[in-house]
Formats: C-alpha cells, structure tokens, sequence
C-alpha cells in the first residue's frame, strides 16, 4: 500500500503485484531513516519485499526501517523490558528471536482488530477494497448474474429517492431473512458519493440508552478523494500491455500461439480489477474507533 512514486497516486498491490496499475511503473519507496530509495522488487531473486504486517510500510532492505513512527518498535522495546531489562536485546540472538515470535503473534492479532474509519466514518477496509469491488461490481465485473447487479443499482436508486433529510439505518433497509451487508456495502458507497452522511444518535432502547448509527440523505457531491477513473480495463497477460474497458478490441496482436487449441489465435484480453485505491485518502489520516471529525 503506499502512494506510487510516479504518479502520485495511493493504492494497493496485491500479493503478486509489483507494478502500479494507473501508471505501470514498478513501485519504489524512499527510507525515511536512511534516505534511501528503494524497489519494493528485488529483480535478482525476483521476488517482492514482505510488508510489515503493523504499519504496512514495505521496510527498507538496507536498515529494515518501515514507517517513521511504526508501533513495532514500541513493541519490542517494551517486550525486552519485560523479557530482560537489563540485557542490550541487540546483542542476544536468541532473545531477539524470542522478541520476534512475540511480535509476530502481536501482528496477527493487530491485524484481526485495527478498525479505522474516513473522517466521514467509511470502514478502511470498504474505502480501500470493497466499495473498489462495488463499483466494480456495477460495471459488470466478475458478478454472478445480471441479477446482482440489478440489485445493487436498484438498492443505489432507493437510496436517491428518499427525500433529503431522510434518515436511514441498515436494520430497517435490509431485506427480511439476510444481514445486511449488501446494504452496508451500498451505503458506504452511497456516503462516498456524497448522497447519504452517517451520524452516530442517541436512544432509548427497552430503558437503556444506546448509541446507534444512522445514515442521513444528504446532496453534498462527490467525496473529493474518490478516483473512479479507470477502476477496470482490459489487460493481455502474456505482455501485459493495457486497453481502456471500453475498447472494442478482445484480442492482443502481441503473439501467435503456435500449438495447442489456441493454435493460430492471439491472446484473448481479460478484465482486470486495478490495483490504485478508488479512496485515495492517506492511510494515516482514518481515525481510530470511527470517531469522526466530520460534522
């Protein structure tokens, strides 16, 4: 994950990417400890650099350094306190892999709860990836039938026919029988659209006072940090070259198969989901426990 230092733009690379999909350059990272600038590709083994599983920075193959104010650091200072405080955990070999199967266990369970949410109270975890796939989704990519598609356009038009002001809550929308998440989904979207605002209330519920989140129609635009361009296009895996979605061409004239059933034809083109965020808010900037500064 990162900003591409290219193009500027933020995204995510899956596990086998290397490459930034909005510009095709492969991604490259400055230190900001030694000030080195680094490939997240080592062309040698040819293998990518792991991320570090806390701050999900790629850590500097030079001083192992992943982001200025990582938490793992922490960690590991406070761990050799508790395991030896008064041996230098830098010169014990043994302690210090002790340290780090105790970090590594720590990461997991990191991993499992960090919940961080937009200033306008977007999940990462939707801003990042799932509302990258609903709108994905909408153009028609990987979905299982025409029907889903239509629904989700459909429950996106319920949501603009309610008057302004209208308050909303996933419970009373979703459909009997399911939970809902087809709705957070789409309401999550809908937010990132500017058409619907979240807000936390307070109620009454059987005598107790509970906090409950509602979702209010709203006609503010467009969040400014949206990118939408280019979300899917066609793509040829045998020399990677790239055609916008709408391009009438199915076929790369980059090779001929030479055997086998595809004798004679070219490579067929296939749709690929891209890698650069459709949120391009900095990670560093979600607020933890969705306590929203947006009012």
């Amino acid at each position: 994950m990162g900003i591409c230092w290219n193009c500027g733009k933020d995204i995510t690379l899956k596990e086998e990417e290397v490459k930034c999909d909005n510009c095709s350059h492969i991604v490259n990272y400055p230190c900001y400890y030694c000030k080195e600038w680094f490939s997240i590709y080592n062309e040698e083994t040819e293998e990518k650099i792991d991320q570090c599983a806390v701050c999900g920075y790629y850590p500097c193959p030079k001083c192992g350094t992943c982001e200025e104010n990582c938490l793992r650091e922490v960690w590991q200072e406070e761990i050799n306190k508790i395991l030896a405080p008064e041996i230098n955990y830098s010169n014990t070999p043994c302690l210090q892999i002790k340290i780090n199967k105790i970090l590594k266990f720590i990461e997991e369970i990191k991993i499992s709860h960090d919940k961080k949410t937009c200033p306008k109270g977007v999940p990462i975890t939707y801003a990042k990836n799932r509302i990258k796939t609903c709108i994905a989704r909408m153009k028609g990519y990987r979905i299982k039938s025409d029907g889903d598609l239509q629904k989700f356009n459909e429950r996106v038009e319920e949501i603009l026919d309610k008057e302004l002001g209208e308050q909303l809550t996933i419970t009373s929308s979703r459909e009997e029988g399911s939970y809902g998440q087809e709705y957070r989904d789409v309401f999550n979207y809908c937010i990132c659209e500017g058409i619907l605002k979240k807000q936390k209330v307070t109620k009454i519920i059987d005598g107790i006072e509970m906090q409950i989140e509602i979702y209010r129609r709203v006609n503010r635009g467009q969040c400014e940090q949206l990118d939408l361009k280019d979300i899917i296009f066609k793509k040829c895996y045998r020399c990677k070259k790239e055609y916008p979605l709408d391009s009438p061409l199915e076929y790369c004239d980059c090779y001929t198969y030479k055997k086998g059933k595809n004798e004679g034809h070219f490579p067929t083109l296939r749709i690929k989901l891209s890698n650069k965020n459709t949120c391009q808010l900095n990670r560093n900037l979600f607020e933890k426990d969705g306590e929203s500064k947006t009012t």
